[in-house]
């Protein structure tokens, strides 16, 4: 050691300091020991620890949803208890497969009044004991005393929800299941699992519940379930949170103990809780790029610089997004660009009148499909000229927006993943098939393939990698679907990245500094490295770090 000394008296110089650095800085390094790492301005990394997390919600709100729906709710208080808590700076938002519906090519469809719709309710409203409440927007809408609308129901009165506003992330939008009215338009809503009527005459005049307590807490000796609770009408639109936008991190003077982390978790219930009734036409891809367009340039804007984005694709069919033709033509609609395969149909329904005046006798079939041997074709889908959004151009829209947000290179990662809860395997597909046919019965409906496994969705999730990731949503418990996308979370935000590949273990430390001079050292056994990136393996260890936490990692590199 000497000798080296003698023969370069600099480096020897530039040794010493090492030295006293290394014992100063509290790195655990042995005096006189002269490796890479003791030139710790080089050789430490001082990494400030980023909870920041923006899990955007997209779920499917058609008729056939409210069972997995269901599932998310009963699935989430463990994801939950585990994945959300007050010391990391999480956000969490829902919106539906219908955010699109916002779009200002739209309007006309919108202010349409729906053929034959002066005859609904005649029957429904019989024999109600609280007469129907008009909206102030048209007070003879309905009456009373005909028990008949006066001229027709509009798109926008059905579903009021589909304002300009559907598309912001406001209270009265987004927090809570979609509102529409509940009337024979919408067979699912009024016959079906929600079951709209018994919710609908649900006022205070009368005694029944209202409120969100029995949406996330139904009182089931008394009859009431999260299916038929979860349900907003037009008549009793009490279902909402009134927090669109969740936080884990509670406001300043609020403790984030139990209690604080019980109200995010009902919160996230009531928001979850998208309801059936909303457009048919899903398009999942198409609402994400509805709401970076509208939301994401005003003060309900909820994606934030530096955050890990998480987009979290639910539905049980295929996504349907078109691009917005300019011009908007006459009689647009979300049914544009859509037929029905009556040969389809026929199959489903054999001797059913209904087949040919709801889809007239025509050459059109939907292309079949194979799933693990499994073939099948749906019954309605987009026309074969159909101008569907390439899904690179949705990635490439995502990648943009993200990037810019960061302000970050063109070729620098967009820091974001998605995740799809579609239908994966054939039993899947034919298991929602089969209960979507026995609600199709109980409500009087035509038979129809809808459920499909979600390719569209599967390429966005191939094109985004990293994390990314394909769950099935015939799960019978989602709590390991849920587990799975929480891992993915902590995982990245696990991994720590040094300048140089790191060498020995026996000459790495690895601390957690927190505020007040607390120093936590790590043992080998909570940490796994590979090259320059150290990973903490200790789940516990990383769910209890916080934004004001740093991690320092003193080693000495393999190689320069």
């Amino acid at each position: 050691m000497k000798s080296k000394t003698k023969q370069n008296p600099r480096k020897a110089a530039g040794l010493m300091i090492g030295a006293t650095l290394a014992t100063s800085a509290c790195t655990g390094q042995l005096p006189g020991s002269f490796a890479y790492q003791q030139q710790l301005e080089k050789f430490t990394s001082l990494t400030e620890v980023n909870t920041k997390i923006d899990l955007l919600w997209v779920v499917d709100n058609s008729a056939s949803m409210d069972v997995n729906q269901r599932k998310i709710r009963e699935g989430f208080s463990g994801f939950a208890a585990r994945y959300l808590k007050p010391n990391w700076d999480i956000r969490l938002a829902v919106i539906t497969t219908d955010t699109y519906m916002a779009d200002a090519s739209f309007a006309a469809y919108k202010a349409t009044t729906i053929p034959g719709s002066t005859n609904y309710y005649s029957t429904y409203l019989a024999g109600r004991t609280q007469p129907f409440a008009n909206p102030a927007s048209n007070p003879s809408l309905f009456n009373n005393t005909t028990k008949r609308f006066t001229s027709g129901v509009r798109y926008s009165e059905l579903v009021p929800s589909w304002a300009s506003s559907w598309s912001r992330l406001v209270p009265g939008s987004h927090d809570g299941p979609t509102t529409s009215m509940c009337m024979e338009f919408l067979p699912y809503f009024l016959n079906g699992v929600p079951r709209c009527s018994v919710r609908d005459a649900m006022t205070t005049a009368e005694g029944l519940a209202l409120g969100v307590q029995p949406c996330t807490d139904p009182d089931t000796q008394a009859g009431e379930s999260s299916l038929t609770s979860c349900v907003n009408t037009t008549q009793n639109n009490s279902i909402h949170s009134g927090k669109p936008i969740l936080e884990t991190q509670p406001p300043s003077g609020t403790p984030g103990d139990a209690a604080w982390t019980e109200q995010l978790v009902r919160d996230f219930l009531v928001n979850i809780s998208v309801g059936s009734s909303g457009q048919g036409s899903e398009r999942g891809l198409g609402s994400v790029i509805q709401l970076l367009s509208d939301n994401e340039t005003t003060a309900s804007r909820f994606f934030r610089a530096g955050s890990l984005r998480t987009i979290i694709f639910v539905s049980d069919e295929e996504d349907q997004t078109f691009v917005t033709p300019n011009p908007i033509p006459a009689g647009f609609s979300p049914q544009t660009h859509y037929q029905c395969d009556s040969a389809r149909l026929a199959e489903l329904n054999p001797g059913d009148s209904r087949v040919a005046t709801q889809c007239p006798t025509n050459a059109f079939r939907c292309p079949e499909k194979t799933v693990e041997g499994f073939n099948y074709r749906v019954s309605y889908c987009p026309k074969a000229d159909a101008p569907l959004m390439p899904v690179s151009s949705v990635k490439d829209q995502l990648d943009s927006f993200f990037r810019t947000l960061d302000g970050s290179a063109a070729d620098a990662d967009p820091n974001y993943f998605v995740v799809g809860i579609i239908p994966t395997r054939a039993t899947s597909i034919q298991q929602l098939q089969a209960d979507r046919e026995i609600e199709d019965a109980g409500v009087g409906v035509l038979k129809q393939w809808a459920v499909d496994r979600g390719d569209r969705y599967l390429e966005l999730v191939s094109l985004v990698g990293t994390d990314s990731m394909a769950l099935d949503i015939a799960e019978p418990d989602y709590s390991p679907v849920l587990d799975a996308i929480g891992m993915a979370i902590v995982n990245r935000k696990a991994t720590f990245t040094v300048n140089y590949p790191i060498g020995a273990v026996a000459d790495l430390i690895v601390l957690i500094e927190r505020p007040g001079g607390t120093r936590i050292r790590l043992t080998p056994s909570q940490f796994e490295i590979s090259g320059n990136i150290l990973r903490i393996i200790d789940l516990d260890l990383v769910l209890s770090l916080s934004s004001a936490d740093k991690i320092v990692i003193d080693y000495q590199p393999a190689s320069i």
